[in-house]
C-alpha cells in the first residue's frame, strides 16, 4: 500500500527549538541539516522527515494517520504549501507576532497562520481545495467562540487567473460566495491569492445578476505591494459605473427576451402569467422592476423575477406600493 503523508512547514528539534521552513533556507543547507538533525511534530511529538525535493517546496512530513492530521483545514498541496509560506513571510514583515501552523489547544485546530496584535487575534486559513461550507462555518464559529476573527483567503481559481482587469461578468459558485465579505461603501468583495504569480486578485463592487452570475470589477495587486490590514478597493469610477449600467441593462434585456423566446411551459410559466394578469408584456416592464439591490443573490433568480413577483403580490392583496413599510416587507 502506498504511504500518504501530511505535509507541514514547522517542526521542532530534540531540544525543542522551533524550525520554520521559509524561503531564506537554501535547499543544499537543508539537505546537509537533515543528515545530522532529528525533527519532531510540534503537536503530536512524533518524528517527522525533512523532505527536500526539486518539485515540491521543502517540508516536513509524517504519516497521514498520525493523530494530528485532522486538525488541518485541508490536505497539503504544492500550491497550499507555497501560499501559506508566502503569506507567512508577508505577515512577518507587517506584524510583530506571527505564527505558522500553531496548535490551538482550546479548539484542537491548527490555522495556517495566526496573527496577534495588541487588539485582536486573527487566524488565517488559505484554502486551495473545495471543502464543505459547513466545515468552514464550523471552524469559523470555533475561532469566534474564543474571541478570534478568522480570515479565509481563497486560492485564485485557475479560470480567474488570466482574466482581464476592469468591469466584467463573473461566475461564482456557492463555495466562492462563502468567501465574500461585505463592507461599506465597497459592498460585496471576493479576495483571492495566487501563489504561482504572487498576486492578490480583487473582485469588488459585486452586483448579482442571476444564479452564479455577477457584474464586478477585477483588479490585481502584487504581494510585494500589499499592506496590512489589506488594501481596500477603490470605488468605481464614472466610466466604470457606465460600464456597469450598460452590462446590467444588456443582461436585463436578454433575460426578458429569454422568458418569451425560450418559454417551453406556455401559460404555466409563472413569470409570463404574472405579466399577463398585470397586462404588460415583458419588454415593457417598468424600469423600476429589475433594479439591482444589496444582497439580491439571496433570491438566486434575476431581479426582474422576484421584483415582479413582489409587485404582483402587492397588487393581488390590494396594497399601495408606496404605502408598504419595511416592517411589512419583513
Amino acid at each position: 500500500m502506498r504511504k500518504e503523508w501530511t505535509l507541514i512547514l514547522t517542526a521542532k528539534t530534540e531540544k525543542g527549538k522551533l524550525i520554520v521552513l521559509t524561503r531564506e533556507l537554501e535547499r543544499e543547507r537543508l539537505r546537509e541539516w537533515r543528515k545530522v538533525q532529528a525533527f519532531f511534530c510540534t503537536q503530536c511529538n512524533s518524528p517527522v522527515q525533512l523532505k527536500v525535493g526539486d518539485i515540491i517546496i521543502p517540508h516536513f512530513a509524517h504519516l497521514k494517520d498520525a493523530a494530528c492530521t485532522t486538525l488541518f483545514s485541508e490536505g497539503e498541496s504544492k500550491a497550499h504549501l507555497q501560499g501559506k509560506r508566502q503569506l507567512y513571510e508577508f505577515f512577518r514583515k507587517k506584524v510583530r507576532q506571527v505564527e505558522l501552523e500553531p496548535f490551538l489547544k482550546m479548539l484542537s485546530q491548527r490555522p495556517d497562520i495566526l496573527i496577534t496584535t495588541q487588539s485582536e487575534s486573527i487566524p488565517i486559513e488559505f484554502q486551495c481545495s473545495t471543502i464543505p461550507i459547513t466545515d468552514m462555518k464550523s471552524r469559523s464559529a470555533g475561532y469566534r467562540g474564543i474571541g478570534m476573527k478568522p480570515l479565509w483567503i481563497l486560492q485564485t481559481p485557475a479560470k480567474f487567473s488570466a482574466l482581464p482587469t476592469g468591469v466584467g461578468m463573473f461566475h461564482f459558485s456557492k463555495f466562492h460566495e462563502s468567501f465574500f465579505t461585505h463592507s461599506h461603501p465597497e459592498g460585496q468583495l471576493l479576495l483571492t491569492y495566487n501563489p504561482q504569480t504572487e498576486r492578490f486578485h480583487y473582485f469588488t463592487s459585486l452586483v448579482h445578476i442571476a444564479g452564479k452570475r455577477y457584474i464586478g470589477i477585477h483588479r490585481t495587486l502584487p504581494l510585494s505591494s500589499q499592506v496590512f490590514p489589506f488594501a481596500r478597493p477603490k470605488t468605481p469610477s464614472e466610466i466604470e459605473i457606465r460600464r456597469y449600467v450598460a452590462l446590467y441593462l444588456s443582461m436585463r434585456h436578454k433575460f426578458l427576451q429569454s422568458r418569451v423566446l425560450l418559454n417551453t411551459r406556455g401559460v404555466n410559466n409563472s413569470f409570463l402569467r404574472m405579466c399577463y394578469e398585470l397586462r404588460v408584456i415583458p419588454a415593457d416592464l417598468p424600469p423600476w422592476i429589475g433594479l439591482p439591490v444589496p444582497f439580491s443573490e439571496s433570491f438566486r433568480g434575476h431581479d426582474c423575477e422576484w421584483q415582479l413577483a413582489f409587485y404582483y403580490y402587492l397588487r393581488r392583496k390590494g396594497f399601495n406600493f408606496k404605502d408598504v413599510s419595511r416592517n411589512q416587507i419583513r
